[in-house]
């Protein structure tokens, strides 16, 4: 994604610099910043890219990364409009007002460090393994090692974990379950060739197999009172075949309404 789209100062002065040139530029109307975590925001950034909205002046914004936390007490404190998440909403964000619109599914990669093998989980293992039930390996018939989580966006909220590690890229997190023993990695990212030997199967599938069972949603969060026009206009292309077509493209499911 190009720089001057996730930067309106860069992106007015280019704005501009097409006026030097006779080209048609439109008014800024309305900018739509998406606050959220990392999962599918290339995708999301895509979609933002494709929105015709832009001829009319509306901005789409994907910044990096807050956690889910941080957006929706965004969206709750009326500081943004539309919050990217990859977990259900708590009852007390709903008590706040916030409703949540699914858009797709993402499978989720899971790495393991090569002197582990390629183990298969149960899901409900990997459950386990997320809530802090399973702790270490030999939990699950391997060597007496504790399970060490890497991620993109790091632990859950609800979690203090001191053996969970965040990684900003799917190479950094595929470098980092490389090196150290015991660690299992998630990441919503591409599969690519080197990322082979660190593949683990869930339920016996693994990640190209479509009924690889471990998913995960991304969703925008909002105030159904609090949408202008833009933001309906953008939501609105979301649900679109166009939209759809592109989140296929990247590897993505498109969630049904």
């Amino acid at each position: 994604m190009p720089y001057a789209e996730r930067n309106l100062p860069l992106s007015a002065a280019l704005v501009a610099c097409l006026g030097l040139f006779g080209l048609e530029r439109p008014v800024l109307a309305e900018e739509i910043l998406i606050p959220g975590v990392d999962t599918g925001s290339d995708i999301l950034r895509a979609l933002a890219l494709a929105h015709d909205g832009r001829m009319r002046g509306e901005l789409v914004l994907v910044p990096p990364p807050v956690g889910a936390g941080s957006a929706l007490a965004d969206v709750i404190g009326d500081r943004a409009t539309l919050a990217r998440i990859d977990r259900p909403l708590r009852m007390d964000e709903r008590e706040a007002g916030l409703v949540a619109r699914p858009l797709f599914t993402l499978p989720v990669l899971v790495l393991v460090h090569p002197g582990l093998g390629k183990p298969n989980l149960r899901a409900s293992d990997l459950a386990a393994i997320l809530d802090g039930r399973i702790l270490d390996w030999s939990s699950l018939g391997g060597p007496r090692l504790p399970i060490r989580l890497v991620t993109r966006d790091g632990p859950p909220e609800h979690v203090l974990q001191p053996r969970w590690a965040r990684a900003e890229r799917h190479a950094d997190l595929v470098a980092i379950v490389r090196r150290s023993p015991g660690s299992l990695g998630l990441s919503t990212g591409r599969l690519l060739p080197e990322d082979e030997p660190l593949l683990a199967t869930i339920d016996g599938f693994d990640i190209r197999n479509p009924r690889y069972p471990h998913r995960i949603e991304v969703a925008l969060a909002h105030k159904p009172g609090r949408l202008t026009p833009a933001v309906r206009s953008f939501l609105a292309f979301l649900a679109s075949a166009r939209a759809a077509e592109l989140v296929s493209a990247y590897g993505g499911t498109p969630s049904r309404p």
